[in-house]
């Protein structure tokens, strides 16, 4: 229970009250010291449910409110799901205080974690581990085993607090950069649930389904921000939505909305996007077209009757309503163009809709007029992986070899390898004899993590030879810490020695 407690004070990070307000077991002077401790500081409170059925029934989310960390740990073992991030205030839409209300995303008084949730256990969680340190934010805070997946959690050193200023701002950045997470790692894993909610309710922390935490991987909102604009950049689009003033579009006539009515084979499986996001993209689109309730009712429902393997009409009936909610002002074409590519992939379908403007596509690294040392990072780190394993984690080459293979310039590569906290390199021989080897921390933290006597040999020969190239300081020291935190006994790994980088 320990280990419970210390997640969910990181995670919730006092964003609702220590104890009980009436009925607590905690002494009177633990009492009356948490209450001086967060005077300036409003209280929120956090939904909860028993089983994951609750979540989706015909009245709603069956739950309850939860305002007090004590309240939290006393029930935990009995309940599924949680809220990570809080609200400011919740409340329940029926006299027997069963269903909850208030769970929506400009109600949150503060958001403490970014949540991907992974609908496979096709990839062990240490390979979550190496892929978000390698291709994303850095290792994540938490990572959680569901009966179907993993739900992998990057908490923030201190919350963001949404406030209504500028239309929500902060609460539009905030759900920028957790896309930007996710499609990170939809690239190299898979079953990432890109449509999933992003601050809504996610599996509760207990002993039995923690299986990596650690309290000092925390993340700087201002770090998120300015990778998260990286990756903005590499897809051609700002950080914030910006909506035009041009004459709205109907979007009922556009060539991607009569692409998606025309197909029949949609169905739905655990991580694709398919029947519930089609029709909801189709119903948020006949919606900001200003189409009533019941035409664009009788139009879905025309267009499951058609589908090869139809949902319930009751399911569509849902679906509708929820879009016609008013939540959303329309389409996105983020969601749009994961429909298109993943149910008609290979057509070139044009997105013209007015709810964030044109869909543009990432240029070719050749046809960009300015790189940056992020992104040539990246490519040497996808070769890395492709070139290397955990039998063999160290790439020999030239490194005239080295840098056409990557197609980066030589001068670009030499300072990337001296600024670099992944990379690691070691140089042998002269001239026309010279062999550069090169590998990264997550190809060593992969045979580090595999505890097997073989790996874990050819591990330390790696290291052992690495560690005498004075340019590898700053990624051996990054591995060294890594080490400390993915390994359960460093000491049963690394026998009691530290690196030594210098």
């Amino acid at each position: 229970m320990n280990t419970t407690k210390n997640v969910a004070l990181k995670i919730l990070q006092n964003g609702i009250e220590t104890f009980k307000m009436i009925g607590s077991s905690a002494a009177l002077p633990e009492q009356v010291l948490a209450k001086k401790s967060f005077l300036t500081r409003k209280r929120g409170a956090i939904g909860v449910v028993r089983s994951k059925e609750d979540l989706q029934t015909p009245a709603g989310v069956k739950g309850y409110v939860v305002t007090s960390l004590e309240t939290l740990l006393e029930d935990i073992l009995g309940l599924s799901h949680w809220t990570p991030n809080v609200y400011n205030y919740l409340g329940y839409s029926d006299d027997e205080r069963k269903h909850l209300k208030g769970h929506e995303e400009r109600n949150l008084q503060q958001i403490n974690t970014f949540v991907v949730d992974i609908d496979t256990k096709k990839q062990p969680y240490t390979e979550i581990l190496t892929a978000a340190l390698d291709h994303s934010v850095g290792i994540p805070t938490m990572i959680l085993e569901t009966p179907k997946g993993f739900q992998v959690y990057f908490v923030l050193e201190k919350p963001l607090f949404i406030s209504n200023q500028h239309d929500y701002r902060g609460l539009k950045v905030a759900k920028r950069i957790s896309e930007n997470i996710k499609r990170s790692l939809a690239k190299v894993l898979q079953g990432v649930d890109l449509s999933c909610n992003d601050f809504g309710f996610f599996r509760v922390p207990k002993p039995d389904n923690i299986r990596w935490f650690s309290e000092e991987m925390l993340f700087s909102l201002g770090s998120l921000i300015a990778w998260s604009k990286r990756q903005d950049d590499d897809q051609g689009r700002g950080l914030f939505v910006i909506e035009t003033k041009q004459p709205m579009l109907d979007p009922t006539q556009s060539e991607w909305f009569q692409a998606l009515m025309a197909t029949r084979h949609v169905k739905g499986s655990s991580g694709q996007i398919g029947r519930d996001n089609l029709m909801f993209t189709l119903a948020l689109a006949c919606y900001s077209a200003g189409k009533g309730l019941q035409e664009t009712l009788n139009l879905l429902d025309e267009y499951n009757t058609a589908l090869s393997v139809p949902l319930r009409h009751s399911e569509v009936q849902k679906i509708v309503r929820s879009a016609y909610k008013g939540k959303f002002k329309g389409a996105h074409q983020t969601y749009i163009r994961e429909l298109l590519d993943e149910w008609l992939p290979g057509q070139d379908i044009a997105i013209s809709n007015y709810v964030g403007g044109w869909w543009k596509f990432k240029k070719e690294r050749k046809d960009r007029v300015r790189s940056h040392y992020t992104e040539w990072e990246e490519d040497l780190l996808l070769y890395i992986q492709a070139e290397t394993s955990v039998a063999q984690p160290i790439k020999w080459t030239t490194q005239k070899e080295l840098c056409e293979a990557v197609g980066i310039p030589r001068s670009t590569f030499n300072e990337l390898i001296r600024n670099s906290k992944k990379v690691l390199i070691k140089r042998t021989g002269k001239g026309r004899s010279a062999q550069t080897g090169l590998t990264s921390v997550a190809v060593l933290l992969q045979c580090a993590l595999a505890f097997n006597q073989t790996h874990r040999a050819t591990y330390y020969k790696a290291v052992a030879l690495l560690q005498t190239t004075v340019e590898n300081r700053l990624a051996l020291r990054e591995l060294e810490d890594q080490l400390e935190m993915l390994t359960p006994q460093p000491n049963a790994l690394l026998n009691g020695k530290k690196f030594n980088s210098s």
